[in-house]
């Protein structure tokens, strides 16, 4: 039997390795865009090899190292398992593995905050991200962090089918799923908990080798965690399709996606589909979602948005894009050929035709900065928020548009006013320290790029800013008491 403290342990271990498994160049020098990689196993057989060698000097936990208690048997309480999730999430953001674009990030955050409007969200700030992964797959994380990976937006054709990826994720976080299943492996010897909780983790992220470690790991004589992880799969459908049908979304996508990841199981292009390995589909499970859709009800209405939602992606997501499709999808296939002129003629008129769409006016505005027309491009971000008042992603692009033609003063008041309003937001430090830069204001600016690295996963810098701000002899009562809380913050 192995403690369970060693339990939190090895799952810390698995949190901060598996990022290596994405295969991600880090820059295209011609767009400065990540280029897309499928991964590659071999690092995932390093990183578990070092997991399992690692656990013959893990050393018995003292009295007092006991996780924290919910319950009589509860092995983790949601402050730990809000750590776990963020600490994963962090250090994807480090690995430069999360689409960080504005736009789509607010797109699919949207998504899943209407999903969570049915239900008591309270106990868990939800955060819904994309993956730069060509793979099909998306994966929760305790905490309330569930990714979903550009692959799998590519096979989800309607809003309501990606809608149902997340609902089965949420239920997932809701029902505990991975924390119960850490709960039930307590009982494991030590090898098999650690290849326990690496299935779990690498499957996220690299199913080939999750998957065979999360079932190979409890073969025999623990047959019921298996069982376990199965009924897993049906219970979140089961509250997947209730948060759909609440929400007002087409439960039927949930069916719709099935079928589509049942007949790519068949494609020998797609002979190892990531999503199938952890969430497997056959025709029982297809027929109990049918069965438990509710007749009768009026779902929303499609997302006119989703379709440019899918071509913005793929326009920040790779070098090239074809020009065809719609308008707007052409319009951005120009920008990537440099013919911003013809692409500005297009984006004007789909603008003029649709002035409230976010999508239309905020390219728009993307491609006149583009084109070196910054007054323009703020014209344009003002009438857009003039629609939709304080909105995240508009009000961080006019702040950047004041910040680069020198109006900083504007340009620091409406970020204040976003720093209050998002503080979890990396975008808004990293505009706020270039800001008190050019305003001369260098310990302000420090304290900024110390949030910005902190929120992006590099503790280690943000520790190194906090300690030249605190040892500044220039530095206030105000702001060292900050940096202070904030290093404390960052040790706990």
């Amino acid at each position: 039997m192995i403690n369970k403290f060693w339990i939190f342990q090895i799952f810390q271990i698995l949190v901060w390795s598996n990022i290596k498994l994405f295969s991600i160049k880090k820059v295209n020098y011609m767009s400065c865009r990540p280029v897309l990689k499928k991964p590659r196993a071999t690092i995932a057989d390093i990183v578990l090899f070092w997991l399992i060698l690692s656990l013959a000097y893990l050393p018995s936990a003292s009295v007092g190292q006991e996780l924290p208690q919910l319950g009589e048997n509860s092995v983790i309480n949601i402050e730990w398992e809000r750590k776990l999730g963020e600490d994963f999430y962090r250090k994807l953001l480090a690995q430069g593995a999360v689409e960080t674009d504005l736009l789509v990030d607010q797109y699919i955050n949207d998504l899943g905050a209407i999903l969570l409007s049915g239900m008591d969200s309270r106990v868990r700030d939800y955060r819904f991200f994309i993956v730069k992964n060509l793979g099909i797959n998306a994966f929760a994380v305790p905490g309330g962090y569930i990714g979903v990976n550009i692959g799998l937006i590519n096979q989800a054709k309607t809003r309501h089918q990606l809608a149902s990826v997340l609902a089965h994720e949420i239920a997932h976080v809701r029902l505990m799923h991975s924390l119960r299943l850490m709960e039930k492996a307590s009982n494991l010897s030590s090898t098999a908990l650690v290849s326990l909780l690496a299935g779990i983790l690498l499957a996220g992220a690299n199913p080939d080798v999750g998957s065979a470690l999360l079932f190979g790991s409890v073969a025999g004589s623990q047959q019921s965690v298996i069982n376990f992880t199965r009924e897993n799969e049906y219970e979140a459908d089961r509250l997947g399709i209730e948060l759909l049908q609440d929400a007002g979304f087409d439960a039927n996508g949930m069916v719709e996606f099935f079928i589509i990841m049942e007949k790519l199981a068949g494609n020998s292009e797609f002979q190892s589909i990531e999503y199938l390995r952890t969430h497997p589909v056959h025709v029982n499970r297809i027929s109990e979602a049918v069965a438990r859709i509710r007749q009768g009800t009026q779902p929303l209405q499609g997302d006119i948005y989703y379709s440019m939602f899918r071509d913005y992606l793929e326009y920040i997501s790779f070098d090239h894009l074809e020009v065809s499709g719609s308008q707007f999808r052409k319009a951005l296939a120009l920008i990537k050929l440099g013919q911003h002129d013809l692409a500005n003629k297009m984006l004007v008129k789909l603008h003029q035709q649709d002035g409230g769409n976010i999508w239309y006016g905020y390219t728009l505005a993307e491609n006149l900065e583009a084109m070196n027309l910054p007054r323009d491009a703020e014209k344009i971000v003002r009438q857009m928020l003039d629609i939709y008042p304080g909105d995240y992603v508009l009000s961080l692009r006019l702040v950047r548009l004041l910040r680069t033609s020198g109006r900083y003063a504007d340009a620091l008041k409406i970020a204040r006013s976003l720093e209050i309003n998002y503080p979890q937001e990396q975008a808004v430090y990293y505009e706020l320290t270039e800001i008190y830069r050019r305003l001369g204001q260098a310990n302000l600016s420090m304290m900024s790029e110390a949030e910005y690295h902190q929120l992006k996963g590099n503790r280690e810098r943000a520790v190194q800013l906090y300690d030249q701000i605190l040892s500044s002899a220039d530095t206030d009562l105000t702001t060292e008491s900050r940096a202070r809380e904030k290093r404390k913050q960052i040790e706990k």
